[in-house]
């Protein structure tokens, strides 16, 4: 294997271990990974490192980037959902600032984003391919 393959396998392991890991921290209920917080998202996000895993077995650049691209996607996609979804749950409080404290209670443990966001990211550089032509006699 080159070491753009293990560039992109390493990068698919962090998603897989960044997915894992506790994503955000709610004061009663306690830590949640990403199949807390949405169960169809996490699939999605771990069929794509899978199938980055796959592809950097099997050296398909193309399929690698698509991966890495998909899995930043859904990952921003459901860090904005997130972020809406604590700031409207608290929106029943009718006082602006209670409903503010009530909405930063809940912390983002950022280590399982930050995993994640640099596993897809490794995924999508090592499915780069060589601008470079070679050039055959």
């Amino acid at each position: 294997m080159k070491a753009k393959n293990y560039i992109g396998l390493l990068g698919s392991i962090l998603v897989f271990a960044g997915g894992l890991s506790p994503m955000l921290h709610i004061p009663i209920i306690g830590n949640w990974n990403y199949f807390d917080l949405d169960v169809t998202l996490a699939s999605v996000v771990f069929i794509l490192a899978g199938l980055g895993l796959f592809a950097s077995v099997l050296k398909r650049a193309g399929l690698l980037r698509f991966a890495g691209f998909g899995v930043l996607f859904i990952v921003l996609l459901t860090l904005v959902g997130v972020y809406f979804k604590v700031h409207d749950t608290f929106s029943f409080i009718p006082f602006k600032k209670l409903t503010a404290v009530a909405a930063g209670l809940v912390k983002y443990k950022w280590i399982g984003w930050s995993m994640i966001f640099v596993g897809g990211l490794l995924m999508l550089i090592s499915g780069k391919r060589d601008k470079i032509k070679t050039i055959v006699h």
